[in-house]
């Protein structure tokens, strides 16, 4: 059936099927005669209610066309194009089985001239929309990863230097020991504030029930309800309330809530009692500890920050898409809004949940089809480290859309459903500067629409048409490789820039992969298109991170134009 074609055609364009085309048709019919002076195609599209006439839709260029019921030889319509589009004749010719031939004929020369021949066999049903990305997006992959120190749960901030109890900035959530490699004495548990000598017993007998004093009586009276000073005659110094970060002998600015340090400083790696300023603590990760955590980061959102136990991100995607190809003049519009929050069960594991909202406007043929959609789509899915260089993440989606469809002067809505699966490996390797990320990934799906009518009025007479449900398979391989390195703005901050370079196999398509020309004849285009992205990834702070990315998507075929654009925002917590 034609109709069932367009709908399976524009189901798959939102699937991510790009080479599928916008239309697809499933019926045969004559190609345009090569002697005529006009082109195009014919298809059946249904009968009226109650069977009073049928329904017959014509894809023409510029010119002059007639439609002829071969019952009679009578000529049941004719009308004239200024330029190429889909026109819709009726026919008081109807037939219950595969007879009520008709003929598409161009009048534009001196003589009739055939163009298309079509029987009352009904194969045509307007296009359905699934979306692409219709996986939860897992994303980009962590550029690097740090692993939590000793097999320590991922249960709060990790420390910048794990052999101490206290890091920079980190809640004072109990006494920190002077001396952190020693135990209490005389397995003394560890509920109160250590002794600075504890060796020694507190003076004259008193209660060990507060901070010892040296010595232990007061000077000049002071009262003893503040901290001891270990030597009486000196204060203390007060913390600076600008604290500061060293980097070779000279103040770079306030960062955090105590003094760090600029990992490219010359003698740096002597001051191990100074935490590494945030801002370095991404740079620092990826070009010294990536070797030596366990490698192959795993989720979106967790490239730049330290790791945490939890993490939330968000997509706003748009999706532009031209196709001239065989003269179907089609363009869309879309716009996808992902979200997914996921959380770390071990060192190897995450587990998260995705949603998405999207909506799209789609017109052509010169803006005689007209198609909008909404809808939303949600799923599970994990990722899991298998060695140091190599992940793997796998997703459900289930998604449900609203459909508005508009074939020149009919109407009509439908919802459609999308299951759909995903698999994917993702791999990094470091060389020398440079970061590599390859990947691979399988999606199939099954798309299922509802049955509903068009309606509308033709030459003053009442038209309306019910179309059946449709069902269809969707299968394609992705395949990628990423290539990244670090770059510093002018204020030192750190930023990732990368290109990647993929290419898509559809390997499961609606009617074989075949599609609707502008004359409503059949092609079948390459299964295989390339993509090449670029952006860059930075930190605006210790666990807020954003990505910019845009994108062509279609090269390798000819009049398809494919572009991208998305921003990506993380928070971890």
């Amino acid at each position: 059936m034609v109709v069932a074609k367009v709908r399976k055609c524009f189901s798959t364009v939102l699937s991510g099927a790009l080479l599928a085309g916008l239309f697809c048709i499933v019926g045969s019919g004559e190609a345009s005669a090569a002697n005529c002076s006009a082109g195009g195609g014919l298809a059946y599209l249904g009968n009226t209610r109650g069977a009073a006439r049928s329904v017959w839709l014509s894809g023409t260029s510029a010119g002059s066309f007639g439609l002829e019921a071969a019952q009679g030889n009578q000529m049941v319509d004719t009308w004239s194009k200024s330029k190429r589009g889909l026109h819709l004749s009726l026919s008081p010719v109807v037939s219950n089985g595969n007879g009520g031939t008709h003929k598409l004929l161009d009048l534009s020369g001196g003589k009739p001239c055939l163009l298309d021949t079509q029987n009352q066999v009904r194969d045509f049903i307007p296009p359905d929309f699934t979306w692409p990305q219709g996986r939860p997006d897992i994303g980009p992959i962590r550029f690097f990863d740090f692993d939590l120190p000793e097999g320590r749960p991922d249960t709060g901030p990790i420390r910048v230097f794990p052999d101490f109890d206290r890091p920079a900035g980190r809640p004072d959530t109990g006494p920190i020991r002077v001396f952190p490699g020693f135990d209490r004495p005389d397995g003394r548990p560890d509920t109160e504030p250590v002794r600075v000598f504890p060796g020694f017993d507190r003076p004259d007998e008193r209660p060990d029930n507060d901070l010892p004093r040296i010595p232990p009586d007061r000077p000049d009276g002071r009262p003893d309800n503040d901290l001891p000073r270990v030597f009486p005659g000196f204060d203390p110094p007060s913390p600076s309330p600008n604290p500061t970060a060293v980097r070779g002998g000279r103040v770079v600015g306030a960062r955090t809530a105590q003094n760090c340090i600029d990992p490219r400083s010359v003698g740096s790696d002597q001051r191990r009692d100074v935490p590494i300023c945030p801002e370095f603590v991404a740079e620092e990760a990826a070009t010294q500890g990536a070797g030596q955590s366990r490698g192959v980061p795993l989720t979106p959102g967790r490239d730049l920050p330290a790791p945490s136990l939890w993490n939330f991100w968000s997509d706003i995607r748009f999706t532009d898409i031209s196709d001239e190809r065989y003269d179907r003049d089609s363009d869309t519009f879309a716009r996808t809004l992902d979200m997914g929050l996921d959380r770390r069960i071990t060192d190897d594991l995450v587990v998260g949940m995705s949603f998405s909202l999207q909506d799209s406007s789609t017109h052509a043929f010169h803006d005689s089809l007209d198609i909008d959609s909404d809808g939303f789509s949600f799923g599970p899915y994990a990722a899991y480290r298998l060695s140091k260089h190599w992940a793997i993440d796998a997703s459900l989606t289930y998604g449900r859309y609203n459909n508005d469809v508009e074939l020149s002067v009919l109407s009509g809505k439908y919802d459609s459903e999308r299951f759909a699966g995903e698999i994917s490996l993702n791999g990094q390797y470091k060389f020398d500067a440079y970061y590599v990320r390859p990947k691979a990934s399988v999606t199939l799906s099954h798309v299922k629409s509802d049955a509903y009518g068009l309606s509308g009025s033709l030459f003053n007479f009442p038209v309306s048409v019910s179309l059946p449900g449709d069902s269809y398979n969707y299968g394609v391989l992705d395949m990628s490789t990423e290539v990244s390195r670090f770059f510093r703005l002018p204020d030192g901050q750190p930023f990732l820039v990368f290109a990647e370079l993929g290419a898509q196999y559809e390997f499961e398509r609606p009617n074989d992969g075949k599609i609707l020309t502008g004359d409503l004849s059949e092609v079948s285009p390459s299964p295989w298109a390339f993509s090449l992205r670029s952006g860059l990834r930075m930190l605006l702070n210790e666990n807020l991170q954003i990505e910019a990315t845009g994108g062509y998507l279609s090269l390798g075929q000819d009049d398809l134009d494919v572009w991208e654009g998305k921003l990506h925002v993380s928070w971890s917590f």
